[in-house]
Parts: structure tokens; C-alpha cells; sequence
């Protein structure tokens, strides 16, 4: 019984990964899962995070999703992204001024504000910092 399956990390603009692993962690809307080789079939939302690859080589890879979908099939799973990125192609500077936008959002606390939509601004930004391995403070 095999002990790999096929992953594919896409977003709209590219594939951002291809090929065979072991196990991937990553977290929906209701929580983190771990896939292996033959898990059940799903689909599922994802929420803004970082995501645990394991390949085939032994050697872990992480990426910082937007968001987006996962779907597992009988022997390939698709992680459809918003966005995604690696830590050496994350722009730091970019990604606090980011962070400091969504806070002062945040902080405002006003009735036309989309709170959700800051928020999630707020996590796409923390975790780019955290996989960039950037000493800011995270609030999340």
C-alpha cells in the first residue's frame, strides 16, 4: 500500500507546489487536519495560515496561505489558495505595513468597517511574518 500521494499547491497566478508527500498539515474553518496517504475524500475551506509539507525527500516545506480550499481525492489532493508564498519570497516591509493597516482597522472600531476582512488581513500578514521568521509580536 502506497504511503505517498500527489500534491498540488495552486493559486491563481501559479503552482507553487508539486509532487509527492508523505503528509501535509493545514487548517480549515474548523480546525488543523493532517492528511496522509489514503485519507477519506474532502473538501473543505482554509483559513489564513501557515501550511506543513512533507515530502517525499524528507525535507519539510512551509507556506503561508491566504486562504482557499482543500480537496482530497483517492490519490491527489489539491490545496486551491487565495494566495501563497514561501518564506524566501516574502517582502517583510510589505507584510508589516500590512499588519499595521489591519490593526489600525481593527482598532477603529466603526460601523462601516468590515471586521472579518481586517481581521483575516491581520492573520495573512501575521503569518507571512511568522514563516519570514520576523520577531514581531503576533496577536493571534
Amino acid at each position: 500500500m502506497a504511503t505517498t500521494y500527489q500534491l498540488k499547491i495552486v493559486t491563481p497566478e501559479r503552482t507553487l507546489f508539486e509532487g509527492p508527500v508523505t503528509y501535509i498539515i493545514v487548517r480549515s474553518t474548523e480546525g488543523e487536519i493532517g492528511i496522509l496517504a489514503h485519507h477519506m475524500q474532502l473538501i473543505t475551506p482554509l483559513v489564513p495560515h501557515i501550511i506543513t509539507v512533507y515530502p517525499e525527500n524528507g525535507k519539510t516545506e512551509q507556506f503561508t496561505i491566504g486562504g482557499g480550499f482543500l480537496e482530497v481525492g483517492d490519490t491527489t489532493t489539491v490545496v486551491l489558495a487565495d494566495s501563497a508564498e514561501r518564506a524566501s519570497e516574502i517582502d517583510v516591509a510589505r507584510a508589516q505595513k500590512a499588519r499595521e493597516r489591519a490593526l489600525e482597522t481593527i482598532g477603529k472600531a466603526e460601523p462601516n468597517i468590515d471586521l472579518i476582512r481586517a481581521k483575516r488581513a491581520l492573520a495573512r500578514a501575521e503569518n507571512r511574518l511568522k514563516l519570514a521568521g520576523h520577531p514581531t509580536a503576533l496577536t493571534h
